[in-house]
């Protein structure tokens, strides 16, 4: 776990804006649609961190990163990948997202 913990660390200071990353390679996921679970949701800090790795080791093993403006804050997501758009909305609801993220288009979708 401290391993992920570190290398997580590392990955978000060289992409202060957000990143996806697969903890299976540790290696950026460069397509598909992001969602986040409910049970990582507003996750930020070291803390945060640990409790995000815990969720992703046990389901998807993927997590997200991204900094929110209004707060200020560098928030980590357990996260899952969709390629269906109609799919990663469902789950998106399903699990209290206001949003997910394409990444291969980089746009925002509210939901």
């Amino acid at each position: 776990m401290e391993h992920f913990f570190e290398a997580i660390k590392r990955i978000a200071e060289r992409n202060p804006l957000g990143f996806t990353v697969d903890l299976t390679t540790l290696k950026k996921v460069t397509g598909g649609i992001s969602v986040a679970y409910l049970e990582t949701q507003d996750s930020f800090g070291d803390e945060g961190l640990k409790r995000v790795l815990e969720h992703a080791l046990m389901h998807e093993k993927k997590v997200g990163g991204w900094f929110d403006e209004e707060s200020g804050s560098f928030y980590f997501d357990s996260i899952r990948i969709f390629t269906n758009l109609d799919e990663a909305k469902k789950f998106g609801h399903k699990n209290k997202q206001i949003a997910i993220f394409d990444i291969t288009n980089l746009r925002l979708i509210k939901l």
